[in-house]
């Protein structure tokens, strides 16, 4: 199994720092600053990459998630920094002689101020603007690449910035959330027949945040029927939109909701209960098989080749991770046996990162960071990471 793909992923503004271009760099400035949260130099990667891939490659990695600022690429509109692209060029060249398979996001959450200003996604009249962008950096890149996302979890975004009102833009309604999903399912399909137009053999997909949905009361007939809802609502609406449009789908598990229908229920939008004993340091719940549920189920809708392309914890004192890994790596590896073409598990993350409206207090990374002096250090998870990808490789 050689050629299966095991590494973990990273975001550009999450970890490089000095985003200064971009929407979430104006919405810190205005909004978050206020609770003392600013990305900053984040984690310094755009400083310390090689110093991060060679890390990477000694824990065993084939693979490795990222994602192309476009603020850093086009700062202002029409305007391209060359010295950006020739920085991820350098990137890519890092992890080609490291022999590391790049799978390159193009929108992982943040967006150029300017194109923020202009409307953003919600405006359909500027969806071709990011088609020109896909088309151009993919072209300037287009002897490293194999693996593309076009957009990463796109309920997510859309959800956060125009249904709850915690990112930007921070709008708070329900037909404008529904929209921007409209446009970016359109989007991706335009850039996805772009894209393969000029490279047949790029690999092309989302990267799609499903969750685990299970009623509260079993026996609850409401429960069970919200249950569907979500199940179509979150997990599979915009996949429908795009399938047509998918070489493979890019898997980021991390939710379990335990569904419970009360009257209340307009009111706390997805906040249900969660019955599991283990959470992380974002109170998330931990909930391993349901990569298991999840992979099975995309199988049998969609008999599409699956990548995890995001699966951790926060996870601070390093208590969770090792037990996490082991048993969803052995969940996800019984679907693989069962039939699942699944092609690799790539961890969240590879190094501690800035966790956009929490912060820095999040710590995902197998790598943690010591945010003084931006020092490495392994942690002992990662080692057991480590020493499955050899166990699983082998088989």
């Amino acid at each position: 199994m050689s050629d299966f793909l095991f590494g973990a992923a990273t975001s550009a503004h999450q970890v490089e720092g000095d985003n200064r271009f971009s929407d979430w760099w104006d919405f810190e400035k205005r909004v978050l600053s206020r609770k003392k949260i600013r990305s900053g130099k984040a984690s310094n990667h755009w400083e310390l990459f090689e110093e991060d891939f060679k890390l990477a490659k000694e824990l065993g990695h084939n693979c490795f998630r990222f994602s192309i600022e476009w603020a850093k690429i086009e700062p202002q509109e029409g305007q391209i920094d060359f010295d950006a692209i020739n920085h991820y060029k350098e990137v890519l060249e890092s992890l080609k002689e490291k022999n590391i398979t790049p799978i390159v996001t193009l929108f992982h959450f943040s967006l150029p101020k300017w194109f923020a200003q202009k409307g953003g996604f919600l405006n359909k009249k500027n969806l071709h603007i990011f088609v020109d962008y896909a088309k151009f950096i993919t072209d300037e890149l287009k002897q490293y690449l194999e693996y593309v996302i076009t957009i990463n979890e796109p309920v997510v975004y859309s959800y956060q910035s125009y249904l709850q009102g915690k990112w930007p833009p921070q709008k708070k309604k329900y037909l404008l959330y529904k929209k921007v999903l409209r446009n970016l399912a359109k989007v991706h399909i335009k850039t996805y027949h772009v894209l393969k137009n000029r490279n047949p053999k790029l690999k092309i997909s989302i990267a799609k945040n499903n969750q685990v949905f299970e009623p509260a009361r079993k026996g609850s007939p409401m429960d069970n029927l919200l249950v569907k809802y979500f199940e179509y609502d979150w997990n599979h609406q915009f996949l429908n939109r795009i399938r047509k449009c998918l070489d493979f789908i890019g898997l980021n598990y991390y939710f379990y909701r335990a569904v419970k229908f009360t009257s209340s229920l307009s009111k706390k939008f997805y906040q249900f209960p969660y019955p599991t004993c283990r959470k992380t340091d974002m109170d998330w719940e931990v909930y391993p098989k349901g990569i298991y549920l999840m992979t099975k189920d995309l199988w049998k809708k969609y008999k599409l080749p699956i990548i995890i392309t995001e699966n951790g914890v926060a996870d601070s004192k390093d208590k969770l991770r090792e037990s996490m890994i082991k048993e969803t790596l052995q969940w996800l590896f019984k679907a693989k046996k069962e039939g699942v073409d699944i092609r690799g598990y790539l961890h969240w993350s590879l190094i501690d990162n800035f966790e956009w409206d929490s912060g820095f207090s999040a710590e995902f990374g197998l790598i943690k960071v010591d945010y003084e002096n931006f020092a490495r250090s392994i942690r002992p998870s990662a080692l057991v990471y480590k020493d499955l990808i050899k166990k699983y490789s082998s088989k």
